[in-house]
């Protein structure tokens, strides 16, 4: 019986998206996606914090990069406003887009 097994998980790169980021998801079971900030990033999770529309508070969903990864989630985020990346299951390249913000100026 071994004592150690090797697994192979997907995870998010936080390379490319991190805490602060503004994110646009929306999962495949919602009517309308939800944009709001990663207050937290992990491998394995996304929180993201938005505004639910009533009074003085906020709210947050969880990305699993589980659930990314058998297309449950279409995700749109950017770092700065200029550079919007785009992760879309169902495309046949799910990598990032570069530069497809649109520029003000």
């Amino acid at each position: 019986m071994m004592l150690l097994t090797e697994q192979t998980k997907v995870s998010f790169d936080l390379s490319a998206v991190r805490c602060g980021d503004v994110l646009w998801g929306k999962h495949r079971t919602w009517k309308d996606g939800k944009a709001g900030f990663v207050s937290a990033a992990a491998g394995d999770k996304l929180v993201v914090q938005y505004h639910p529309g009533i009074g003085n508070v906020t709210n947050h969903f969880v990305v699993l990069a589980a659930e990314a990864a058998a297309g449950e989630w279409e995700i749109r985020w950017s770092s700065d406003m200029l550079d919007v990346h785009s992760f879309d299951p169902d495309a046949a390249d799910s990598s990032p887009e570069e530069g497809e913000g649109n520029e003000s100026g």
